[in-house]
């Protein structure tokens, strides 16, 4: 993500200073992967309804052997990350894509290279999102590689630019084989909002491992009788 789109002093440097601060002690990237999973899980426990138990009982798994300090910290990056949401709930941006490169965990990652917001944006307005003609219907886009969602972010972003009403009229679906991916992107579109079911799988050998539905994803399946898993039926 190019940085002049960040502004500075905001809520995203403070929460990668905070992620720099603990991983002095526990190293940057365990830090930032364990800070994803935790916020990914706390998410997923209180709005998926398809496995709250398992997520939650990994959450406490994950809590249960930090000390106070460091339970704290991680608290204290998930209200940073809501806060910076905020500051971008109009021009939404790929807030954890740019602490990932800020931190330079790409050298640590195999080498990840997260696409930039103004890339992302000029590729989907090439595809022609949001689409002219509105047919009451509910359209789907699909990402097979969705890194840090940075992709899905900017289709938001484009639709919000012609007031196109996604929530309600799209249903996103995200996918990578690194979970840690899969987490950025769920726990993004969560907190922007979107209707998304983001997949930890493999796109090439049709492989699944997980599904993380954000919550505005379970009420567009239901309202559009979209559903096919059991426990989101069961809502209707």
């Amino acid at each position: 993500m190019a940085k002049s789109q960040i502004k500075k002093e905001s809520y995203v440097d403070k929460l990668a200073d905070k992620i720099r601060a603990l991983g002095q002690t526990y190293g940057i990237n365990h830090v930032f992967s364990t800070f994803l999973e935790l916020m990914a899980l706390s998410l997923s426990a209180e709005t998926d309804p398809t496995c709250p138990e398992e997520r939650k009982k990994r959450r406490e798994e994950l809590e249960a052997g930090m000390e106070q300090a460091e339970a704290t910290a991680y608290a204290r990056m998930m209200a940073l990350l809501y806060l910076a949401v905020r500051e971008y709930d109009d021009d939404p941006t790929d807030i954890l894509g740019t602490v990932y490169h800020e931190l330079r965990l790409n050298n640590e990652w195999n080498g990840q290279f997260f696409t930039p917001d103004n890339i992302s944006r000029l590729m989907v307005m090439i595809t022609g999102l949001p689409p002219e003609n509105d047919d009451d219907g509910v359209i789907n886009v699909n990402e097979p590689a969705c890194g840090s969602g940075t992709l899905v972010i900017g289709a938001v972003w484009a639709m919000k630019q012609k007031d196109f009403d996604y929530q309600s009229k799209t249903l996103f679906v995200a996918q990578d084989i690194d979970i840690r991916c899969v987490w950025m992107t769920y726990i993004q579109l969560c907190l922007y909002k979107v209707p998304a079911v983001v997949i930890h799988g493999n796109t090439l050998t049709v492989e699944e491992w997980s599904q993380w539905y954000t919550p505005y994803a379970i009420e567009l399946l239901v309202r559009s009788k979209m559903a096919t898993l059991p426990e989101v039926e069961a809502l209707a």
